[in-house]
């Protein structure tokens, strides 16, 4: 017995009568949602992009251009879905790429034909929305070694070939930055003092500060432990009943 099956239209026949809708290949798995996000952060101090990159066509990586401490680059539903041309059976295929692997090999390229390793610039992969302090400052450290490497070649070339130096500059943009951010100064660079945005008033602050007056003439304390610390240490020394006082030359 003949079966609908056998007797209907061929592949070919119904891609003719159909051009822009048919598709030999049904694949629900496209449809389906994430079962997981993969979330770029940045400490990095400048944006980065657009990149090239099949899987993220002109994605651009943000920077902290404002004084925050992090920002959110980008949120990855994971798999990602990549429509791709079936050379054996026709049509289009969906393959799907695992996000933490995708996002990896964007950030952390295996050649310099991206722009670099951007890991050391401050761009890190997250599973959170919000990332964790531990994460945060593991980006930091990263960034921070990579401006302490900068800012060292550049003063070794001061002093040994000052024409390499000018180059130097030239070819790595970064060098001003990283200087600004360690707080370093030179003859060949003008300090542009770097802001960050206090996490408790909002008000613009230096980097790294325990404390700090407000704008609205109250004391905002940002790290308790390293403020009482401080408090410490700028007290005077209570000295027990009956000591004598401290002579300035006691050790």
């Amino acid at each position: 017995m003949t079966t609908v099956f056998e007797t209907g239209k061929s592949a070919e026949e119904m891609r003719k009568q159909n051009p822009e809708n048919f598709n030999v290949i049904v694949d629900g798995r496209s449809v389906r949602p994430p079962r997981r996000f993969v979330y770029i952060h940045s400490v990095a101090k400048r944006d980065f992009g657009p990149l090239n990159h099949a899987l993220f066509p002109k994605l651009r990586l943000r920077g902290c251009t404002s004084g925050e401490r992090s920002v959110l680059c980008a949120k990855i539903g994971d798999p990602i879905p990549q429509s791709s041309p079936d050379q054996e059976r026709g049509g289009n295929r969906i393959d799907e790429h695992d996000a933490w692997a995708a996002a990896s090999d964007l950030i952390m390229p295996r050649s310099d034909k991206e722009g670099g390793d951007y890991v050391a610039r401050g761009i890190f992969l997250s599973l959170s929305e919000t990332p964790s302090d531990e994460e945060i400052k593991r980006a930091e450290n990263a960034r921070d070694d990579r401006f302490r490497k900068l800012t060292q070649k550049a003063f070794r070339l001061e002093a040994t070939n000052p024409r390499a130096l000018n180059e130097y500059l030239l070819e790595e943009p970064d060098v001003h930055l990283a200087m600004d951010m360690l707080g370093l100064e030179a003859a060949w660079h003008k300090r542009n003092e770097v802001k960050a945005t206090c996490p408790n008033c909002g008000d613009l602050i230096k980097p790294g500060i325990a404390f700090h007056q407000s704008s609205a003439g109250i004391l905002c304390v940002i790290d308790e432990e390293k403020y009482q610390r401080m408090k410490r240490m700028s007290e005077p020394e209570k000295r027990g009943p009956g000591r004598p006082p401290k002579d300035h030359n006691e050790l």
